[in-house]
């Protein structure tokens, strides 16, 4: 657990949204700590690749990007007006604080009106993006020579060690991913595998699906496994649609996702004693897996999950215990192919 907890660190404190950011290089040099070639390709993804003894091929991907924001105007008070992107939840961005990553970063909160001057009807809403604004400290003259229209913003959010193996930071969506990812491909280097293994860092899930789109159709693969995070249990959820922490990977099932991948994930789980979950994705899985299973004449996909809570906040929550027991289920589901 000591190496996951650092390596979950290195990554949430990493920054990439779509081809900005420094997660690509930050996953190469772990990669390579482990004797692990890997490789920056040219949508920002990051690939790298194991041999096995047979000609079978399979691809498990991870996606590396974060939701955050762009900078659309700066005003001449110094207040930056931004749009996001990836999906966030915009009410929590009040308060928050970021990093706008320009010629330099340059660190800000994100303010609105105070509520003392609000309406009685602005008290009761959300307010829109548009009225959000990131207060830098700086005058606009000196803040236009650093920042310009177009660069990316990032919440700062800190990793932080909570009780019971559970862990915040940001970006966990879908780093945790990445982490299991890498504790996988740590542990079947040193096996002898039928498969060839291609593990694909996606860039871009969070808006284009870029990287998926990409290796899907380069890669020759029987098929693709696809580890994201999916909701965690917290209040006011129904039981169908959330998980809970620390009792194991969610393995997907329905219309677009395998069934015979599924029931070897199943199986795969049953055979090592660990505790799963399956999660009915009856339409689309919001997942690479949603780009993937319809690439080429159809390649066949499994996804699992990890479960997360507070998505697309600067807090996200998820157990240790989960991320290691999805590398182990991905370790022995690719030694059975």
């Amino acid at each position: 657990m000591e190496y996951l907890d650092g390596l979950l660190e290195k990554l949430t404190s990493a920054t990439g949204v779509g081809y900005t950011g420094d997660i690509a290089e930050i996953i190469i040099a772990e990669l390579k700590q482990l004797d692990i070639n890997a490789e920056k390709s040219q949508d920002g993804s990051v690939y790298a690749f194991l041999p096995g003894s047979e000609n079978r091929d399979v691809m498990i991907a991870c996606h590396i990007d974060e939701i955050g924001f762009i900078v659309n105007s700066i005003g001449d008070n110094g207040f930056v007006r931004f749009s996001q992107v990836g999906g966030c939840d915009i009410r929590i961005l009040i308060g928050q604080e970021v990093a706008i990553h320009g010629r330099e970063t340059v660190p800000g909160y994100i303010g609105a009106k105070p509520p003392h001057l609000m309406t009685q009807e602005e008290r009761t809403k959300v307010f829109p993006i548009h009225e959000l604004f990131i207060d830098t400290g700086m005058p606009a003259a000196k803040l236009t020579g650093i920042v310009r229209i177009g660069d990316i913003i990032t919440f700062r959010g800190q990793y932080r060690k909570l009780q019971n193996n559970l862990r915040s930071a940001k970006s966990l969506d879908n780093r945790a991913s990445v982490a299991a990812g890498i504790l996988a491909l740590n542990e079947l280097k040193a096996l002898r595998c039928k498969a060839n293994i291609h593990f694909v860092a996606t860039s871009q899930e969070e808006f284009t699906g870029l990287g998926a789109k990409v290796f899907s159709n380069k890669l020759s693969i029987n098929q693709a496994v696809v580890v994201d995070v999916t909701f965690g249990d917290q209040p006011d959820l129904l039981e169908s649609e959330c998980f809970p922490l620390d009792s194991g990977p969610v393995i997907g099932r329905g219309g677009s996702i395998s069934y015979k991948l599924f029931r070897m994930m199943v199986d795969t789980a049953k055979e090592l004693e660990m505790p799963y979950q399956v999660e009915p994705m009856p339409t689309i899985t919001g997942t690479d897996a949603d780009i993937i299973a319809f690439n080429k004449q159809g390649i066949p996909c499994g996804v699992i999950g990890i479960p997360l809570r507070y998505m697309h906040t600067p807090a996200e929550v998820v157990s240790l215990k989960d991320i290691e027991r999805t590398a182990r289920l991905l370790v022995s589901y690719v030694k059975k192919l």
